[in-house]
């Protein structure tokens, strides 16, 4: 079968479908929530984009009660679950064009969701629809599920199988990580320091939009002082006077990999910290910029999942208490509660964490991931080995399913940064890697 030639038919289509869909700014939004939009408007704007595609495009569809769009073609007892997500992360940062507003330029596609996980999800579905189309799904059916709370912990997911009790795959991805495929993910948990301080001069600092992804802008309310500014000029720290606001800039990468973006947060503890001789304060942001925990003695590293992360992405100061959180990701080996006394008794801080997603694993010969890796290599001629990640996906939360691209070896990624692109070659070339994994996959039932 030549899977190319199946999906290229669609590439015009494709493309005007994902620029339709990222002009949805579908970002949790507490102030419109309802009981039958759970995650805003925009995000169930986004759910229900994808329920209507869908039924155009031949698939039965099941709007789940607000947190998940269900899209299912073929029929059997047999089932290839996809899982990707229509909610993104806010658009911070410096954009050079507006993030809801699609350009293509250069061959690739800017908007936020284009890579993460808007581009990737279109690409599976068109892969899906082109397979049903040819007659080459038979005597099973594949279900893609479009949840809508991905990005704050995947709560969507865990109502739709906890909750409604839906069905697990047989086999299953999700279009949400790197190729050649992801066989194992690190244990993430966002935890919550807190620590009295006063801060001489300061009223309030506010920064960071989201716990996973590096903080790149925060605002601090302050008493004017000449000598701070000076002194910030001096360091050739970046900052800006806004009104009564100072505003220090940083650069937003993804949680996973912290070490990759500027921390504005962090910068600007230090910077206080040491002009105003709040000792606190400059521990906090001196050390935390090693994001790998060896600073401050809660350094873990596994010979599987690799080296563990520490992401500060939210600040707030207010009424002399500072909090801020930290996206802590880690392999097998760490004892979660050891590492976070560590932290408090360094710190001098006090901590409250989430329900950790916990680790995933599997074994590099099973069938699932055999077979996935075969579609890549028989598209790509590419050789690279499975990975492990510190990125933590809906492979969690779906029974017999892993990460499989869309991100490419070689490619960077801009997941949850300033300009998220999609390359188009990219683009459309998954949608012929998911063709032939959905066909191998349904021959394996």
């Amino acid at each position: 079968m030549n899977y190319k030639k199946l999906l290229e038919k669609y590439n015009d289509e494709m493309l005007e479908t994902l620029k339709e869909f990222c002009k949805i700014p579908s970002v949790y939004d507490e102030s419109t929530k309802t009981k039958e939009k759970p995650f805003g408007e925009n995000v169930d704007k986004a759910l229900h984009f994808i329920g209507e595609l869908g039924r155009k495009l031949g698939f039965s569809v099941e709007y789940c009660d607000g947190y998940a769009t269900e899209l299912t073609i073929g029929s059997g007892e047999k089932m290839i679950g996809i899982f990707a997500h229509a909610d993104v992360v806010p658009a911070s940062g410096k954009w050079t064009n507006d993030p809801f507003e699609p350009v293509v330029r250069d061959g690739n596609i800017y908007a936020r969701g284009s890579s993460d996980d808007k581009g990737p999800l279109i690409s599976a579905l068109y892969a899906t629809k082109a397979l049903y189309e040819e007659g080459l799904i038979k005597n099973y059916k594949v279900r893609i599920v479009v949840g809508g709370d991905e990005e704050r912990g995947s709560s969507c997911l865990e109502y739709y199988f906890d909750t409604l009790k839906k069905e697990g795959p047989d086999y299953g991805f999700t279009p949400d990580s790197d190729f050649p495929l992801i066989y194992g993910e690190k244990e993430i948990v966002d935890f919550y320091p807190e620590i009295a301080v006063k801060i001489p001069n300061v009223k309030s600092i506010k920064g960071g939009v989201a716990t996973n992804a590096v903080c790149d802008h925060v605002e601090v309310e302050m008493k004017r002082d000449e000598d701070f500014i000076n002194y910030l000029k001096e360091k050739n720290i970046n900052f800006k006077e806004d009104g009564k606001l100072l505003v220090f800039e940083g650069q937003s990468c993804h949680g996973s990999t912290p070490q990759l973006g500027v921390n504005a947060a962090l910068i600007c503890l230090s910077a206080l910290g040491d002009f105003y001789k709040v000792e606190s304060l400059s521990k906090i942001g001196d050390n935390l910029s090693d994001t790998s925990g060896k600073k401050f003695g809660c350094f873990n590293h596994s010979k599987l999942l690799g080296d563990s992360t520490y992401c500060v992405g939210m600040v707030n100061y207010e009424k002399e208490k500072l909090s801020f959180t930290v996206n802590f990701r880690y392999g097998e080996t760490t004892n979660l509660k050891e590492i976070m006394k560590k932290f408090d008794e360094f710190f001098a801080t006090k901590s409250e964490a989430r329900e950790p997603s916990p680790l995933l694993l599997y074994d590099p010969k099973s069938t699932l991931v055999k077979t996935l890796l075969k579609a890549y290599r028989k598209e790509t001629k590419d050789n690279t080995a499975p990975l492990t990640t510190g990125g933590g996906t809906y492979a969690k939360h779906a029974p017999n399913t892993i990460a499989f691209g869309a991100l490419f070896p070689g490619r960077t990624s801009t997941m949850h940064e300033p300009d998220e692109l999609m390359p188009l070659e990219d683009f459309y070339l998954s949608a012929i890697i998911y063709a032939r994994a959905i066909d191998l996959l349904g021959k394996k039932l």
